[in-house]
């Protein structure tokens, strides 16, 4: 496909976005599971909670927004003013999973970061 637009430069770009777009919504589709029993177990640790994982993936879907509002009250209630250390993993775990599926190539950037010093944005504050 690309070699046939190539010359029109508009149809160009918006192949290439399709293209991502489709490789984007393949990753979800391959990840998203894991990633929703992953983050509903963080949840269960972080809210003090013992869910059973839903069976239907709306009602995860569901249960993940509606948990998120009940942990969103607890940072803003201050429950996490003295330990950080759980709700930043995970935060940090999600945050991981969203850019595995929409940008695994800034991922990987990032990954490269976290082991060497010298390209660390906070090295030297």
């Amino acid at each position: 496909v690309i070699p046939a637009v190539r010359e029109d430069r508009q149809l160009y770009f918006r192949t290439l976005v399709a293209i991502n777009v489709l490789k984007i919504v393949g990753r979800e589709m391959t990840m998203s599971a894991d990633h929703m029993t992953a983050t509903w177990a963080r949840l269960n640790a972080l809210l003090d909670d013992d869910q059973p994982l839903p069976a239907r993936e709306q009602a995860i879907r569901d249960g993940i927004t509606e948990r998120n509002a009940d942990l969103c009250t607890k940072i803003r209630n201050g429950d996490f003013d003295e330990d950080r250390a759980e709700l930043f993993a995970h935060l940090k775990a999600d945050t991981y999973a969203q850019l595995e599926v929409a940008n695994p190539r800034f991922l990987a950037q990032l990954a490269a970061e976290d082991k060497t010093f010298e390209m660390d944005a906070w090295n030297g504050r």
